[in-house]
């Protein structure tokens, strides 16, 4: 009711100095990895400890970057050491291991007025036994992001699965995640 009365008195008709309008926006976008290992495997290692294969953070090099497999889990990360300072990246929103996770929050935009929403779908491939894992990314974008912004997300979620994850996985380095991983060495 009080803003109401300001508009009809003018008081708001115009942009005040500093306010900058943005025009909300959607995207939704979509791809898919096959995995040479089996689904169990495969989810494990994109959950829990993710550090060995998430490679873009707020600090250099993180204390603990994780993401916790349960409703209400938090992907997080935590900048030093014995610190309680740390980014949320978003939460889990919806789990059924080994098949499927729901991640919301801004994941790496924070500061700006998005809504993401990325959910994995992990299927057995190759027989009966699974050998291999399709992994899906299904992405829900909303808010201050523009067709661009969108783009580069996308390209940011494949590097991730594609560029890190899989070859992580198939390399064996999640087996000892401490360890330098041969996956990340140059040819």
């Amino acid at each position: 009711m009080f803003f109401a009365s300001l508009i009809m008195a003018g008081l708001m008709a115009s942009q005040p100095a500093g306010v900058e309008a943005f025009e909300p926006q959607g995207f939704t976008a979509s791809f898919s990895v096959e995995i040479a290992a089996p689904r169990e495997i495969v989810f494990d290692a994109a959950t829990g400890d993710i550090t060995g294969w998430w490679d873009h953070s707020f600090a250099l090099d993180p204390a603990v970057l994780a993401i916790e497999p349960v409703a209400g889990g938090r992907f997080y990360e935590q900048l030093r050491p014995d610190s309680e300072d740390g980014a949320l990246h978003a939460r889990v929103i919806y789990v059924d291991a080994p098949s499927a996770l729901r991640l919301h929050g801004p994941l790496g935009l924070s500061g700006r007025a998005v809504d993401l929403v990325a959910s994995w779908t992990l299927e057995p491939v190759g027989g009966d036994d699974g050998e291999a894992t399709q992994f899906r990314v299904d992405l829900a974008m909303s808010g201050q992001i523009d067709a661009e912004l969108a783009g580069i997300v996308l390209a940011t979620w494949q590097h991730f699965i594609a560029g890190r994850l899989k070859p992580w996985v198939e390399a064996g380095c999640h087996l000892a995640p401490q360890a330098p991983c041969p996956a990340w060495d140059e040819p």
